[in-house]
């Protein structure tokens, strides 16, 4: 039997796995909605073109551009609902999902820190805690050294 060059090259091409190219997205919400795509070896989709349809109006783009260099969009939608996002990277990879552009509930602001109280009186605790472990050990080691 003689061996070919040209079949046994094309089945050990065949053979051989191709690298997946998952494309991941990330979300986040607040007035507007952004997104995220990136592939899963991290690998944002730099330059992506997206569109992004209203549930308004599903059969014509609200909006449409390229992700920035970290792979995001962002949008702010005007009208409740589903809003669905298609993001395609030049090599024909991409997604196509469904994003609730209802507004979260606001739970206080995003910047909140500790209120006023709180701020003074955490650091007056912990000193005090602090104080009353060091007043312990020193009450103890005098009594300790009296008696002896």
């Amino acid at each position: 039997m003689r061996f070919r060059w040209p079949a046994a090259a094309l089945a050990l091409l065949l053979a051989a796995p191709a690298p997946a190219h998952e494309v991941l997205h990330e979300v986040q919400r607040g007035r507007a909605v952004a997104v995220r795509a990136y592939e899963s070896d991290g690998e944002a989709l730099a330059g992506a073109a997206y569109r992004v349809f209203s549930p308004a109006d599903p059969g014509v783009p609200f909006l449409e551009g390229r992700t920035d260099r970290s792979g995001w969009l962002a949008f702010v939608p005007d009208a409740p609902g589903p809003w669905r996002v298609q993001v395609v990277g030049a090599d024909g990879h991409g997604l196509d999902l469904v994003v609730d552009g209802t507004a979260p509930a606001a739970t206080g602001t995003a910047d909140s820190g500790p209120s006023g109280a709180a701020f003074v009186l955490r650091p007056l605790a912990g000193l005090l805690a602090v104080g009353a472990v060091f007043g312990a050990l020193f009450a103890y080691h005098r009594r300790k050294g009296g008696a002896a």
